[in-house]
């Protein structure tokens, strides 16, 4: 094993028994390695399950999730499968769908935080489902999810914060918040998050090149696949994807963060509006796209079948 990859899992170890302790709704069941290799992680979160038989939905508050870190990682996401049965349209007895995008420097903890917001209905994608009937439930009953509305990102630590001189100059640490590599000849940086990191654990967003590091929550955008800071990233509100400041805007109509492919232009207007805020019409025989703020104001559009 890589000197790397044993300073990374031991990291990845020692974040998980730091962040989820106590009282905390995310626990760790059981760790297998030294340093650990493979997790199960205890989810005390309210969700749903089907009845094998009925196919009826029942609330289920307790939930183990196996996480496998292959010779492949950080290079390859983990291997993510749920022990427990849960309804959900990206959870299937084989396999938790993390994403299409993995970057190496997404943390463990984040990576569980995630599957805890999935699991909670606070996150979902149901336009590639690994469970057609769940996603076509989440479409029906909006209304009912998510089925936990703690924050459970709260539980992230904040991270190493880096003292300042009188001046004001940043004084880093003496040794990595990631891999905990000292201090040498070169000079380590301070990341967005206020994290000293060497020049081994640095990232740089794909946006505003800030300096990340390995131990930063970020992720990649699924329309361009660059790695970007969270300040940079928009959760879009039609699809749930993420995409980066790039390939994302405001819908003028509700100013929600959208995706590029779900932001159409309004041919009345001319401004941006998401595909929830547009309509599809026939006006004086052509085919036209109006958001919703216009449609009082242009010719009264002919719904297309």
């Amino acid at each position: 094993m890589s000197t790397m990859r044993l300073r990374r899992l031991k990291a990845d170890y020692d974040k998980i028994c730091t962040m989820f302790s106590g009282k905390s709704p995310i626990r760790v069941k059981e760790a297998r390695g030294t340093p650990p290799e493979k997790y199960q992680i205890e989810f005390l979160v309210t969700s749903l399950q089907q009845d094998p038989m009925t196919h009826a939905l029942r609330s289920h508050n307790c939930f183990i999730a196996e996480i496998t870190l292959t010779a492949a990682y950080p290079r390859m996401a983990p291997q993510c499968r749920m022990i427990t049965p849960a309804f959900h349209p990206n959870i299937a007895p084989h396999a938790i769908c993390i994403g299409d995008h993995w970057a190496a420097g997404e943390s463990l903890p984040f990576l569980i935080v995630r599957i805890a917001e999935m699991v909670a209905f606070q996150s979902y994608n149901v336009k590639s489902p690994l469970n057609g009937e769940a996603a076509r439930w989440v479409e029906a009953n909006k209304a009912s999810v998510p089925t936990d509305t703690r924050d459970f990102s709260a539980l992230l630590s904040v991270g190493e914060a880096v003292a300042r001189s009188r001046d004001g100059a940043v004084v880093t640490s003496s040794e990595c918040a990631n891999c905990g590599k000292p201090a040498g000849a070169a000079p380590m940086k301070v990341c967005v998050n206020q994290h000293t990191t060497c020049d081994d654990c640095a990232l740089e967003c794909a946006v505003c090149k800030s300096v990340l590091c390995l131990k930063c929550p970020q992720e990649r955008c699924a329309l361009c696949g660059a790695t970007a800071c969270h300040r940079c990233l928009v959760r879009c509100n039609c699809c749930n994807r993420i995409a980066c400041s790039k390939h994302a805007g405001p819908c003028h109509v509700c100013g929600l963060g959208t995706c590029a492919e779900c932001l159409v232009r309004c041919d009345a207007c001319g401004r941006l509006a998401c595909v929830q805020h547009i309509t599809k019409a026939l006006v004086d025989g052509g085919r036209k796209y109006h958001c919703t703020a216009c449609t009082g104001q242009a010719q009264q559009p002919h719904a297309l079948s």
